[in-house]
């Protein structure tokens, strides 16, 4: 923060406006904030902000709503006894900004457009829809309205129940190999960036225990950029085919599991495909590609299990938390549900099996 990339150190940012909005990924991400965000308040203060000018905004997006316990989960117990932390609410408290050159209408938290300096924290992943995520994603979805979402999201890339996977945009399928300055959403979100003045980000790249490993700093463009040249190592894997069975656990983003099933594509033709994932909370609460009811499923981009589930004869889903429909759907059809990895190695069986684990398949990218 103090030899950021690109921009002039946090503290330099921070005299010239004296408050700040600090804007921080919610809880589908892995990412420990607690001392960078002690971090990033260090810096503001030695500027000569004040508490009450300082306000943390959760980045939820599309997500659902969070409570206190998440809150403290994600920045700590003494950030949220000292700051005012809220939930960004798409549907309202709004400010439009205008239209973005692909004709996304851009509506922004009014709340974060009312700080001078806005701050972004959050961590750099493999994303299924913009290559990677982190930088201006935290501003749309993240604190963006529905409209300017399901733009974004099914106008430009195409993710929509009604549309084929043919329809989707070249540049934002489900392979994660899309070179992150091409991808058509991140251009359209870094437009929205620019538009809604978003001054610094703090992006981390994270291991498969769910640590900060690497810290990117600075513009809110050129910090993930730089951040994404180490990414597409760091979180590579190669890959072979022709597997009987796949376990594939969902640990970095358990809450969005769905992410997890792209290992399918290692299997052979009917073989087993095994998606542990431990969420106490269960699948998120999408309002945008969520399902809302069995008879009107409702979300404005609902989907379906993905595509890549097809290539599976079985899905075993190995979870001490069971759920009858997930909000976010994992799996439909022919899936076994079991809670424990005894129960798992009955059901796929003792044989002589070629079989493939994935540590974290929701951060890992197939090379």
């Amino acid at each position: 923060m103090k030899d950021p990339i690109a921009s002039k150190p946090l503290s330099k940012l921070a005299e010239e406006s004296k408050e700040a909005v600090i804007v921080f990924d919610d809880m589908t991400r892995p990412t420990r904030l607690e001392e960078i965000a002690r971090s990033v308040v260090g810096e503001l203060k030695k500027a000569g902000v004040s508490d009450e000018n300082i306000v943390f905004i959760c980045a939820n997006g599309a997500h659902g709503t969070y409570d206190r316990e998440d809150f403290a989960k994600k920045l700590g117990e003494e950030t949220v006894e000292s700051y005012s932390v809220f939930n960004h609410n798409p549907l309202t408290n709004l400010e439009y900004l205008g239209e973005t050159s692909a004709g996304t209408p851009v509506d922004i938290n009014a709340e974060v457009m009312s700080y001078r300096l806005k701050i972004g924290l959050g961590c750099i992943l493999p994303h299924p829809q913009f290559g990677y995520g982190g930088g201006a994603k935290i501003v749309l979805p993240g604190v963006a309205g529905i409209r300017s979402i399901t733009y974004n999201h099914g106008v430009i890339g195409g993710w929509s129940a009604a549309m084929s996977i043919r329809e989707l945009h070249p540049t934002c399928q489900m392979a994660y190999g899309r070179v992150n300055e091409e991808n058509a959403l991140r251009r359209d979100a870094e437009e929205a960036a620019r538009m809604a003045k978003f001054d610094f980000i703090v992006n981390t790249l994270v291991n498969t225990r769910r640590d900060n490993t690497h810290v990117f700093a600075g513009d809110i463009v050129e910090a993930q950029r730089k951040g994404v040249e180490v990414a597409r190592s760091h979180y590579s894997t190669q890959i072979s085919m022709d597997f009987d069975v796949v376990i594939s656990n969902a640990y970095s983003k358990a809450s969005e599991a769905a992410i997890a099933t792209w290992t399918s594509l290692c299997l052979k033709q009917s073989g087993t495909l095994v998606i542990v994932c431990n969420s106490k909370t269960g699948q998120i609460s999408h309002y945008v590609h969520g399902r809302w009811g069995m008879r009107r499923k409702g979300g404005f981009l609902y989907l379906p299990p993905p595509e890549t589930l097809n290539r599976a004869g079985k899905v075993v889903f190995v979870s001490k938390y069971q759920e009858k429909q997930p909000w976010l759907e994992v799996y439909d059809g022919n899936v076994v549900k079991v809670r424990t990895p005894e129960e798992m190695i009955e059901e796929i069986g003792r044989d002589k099996l070629k079989v493939a684990v994935f540590p974290d398949a929701t951060i890992q990218k197939p090379f």
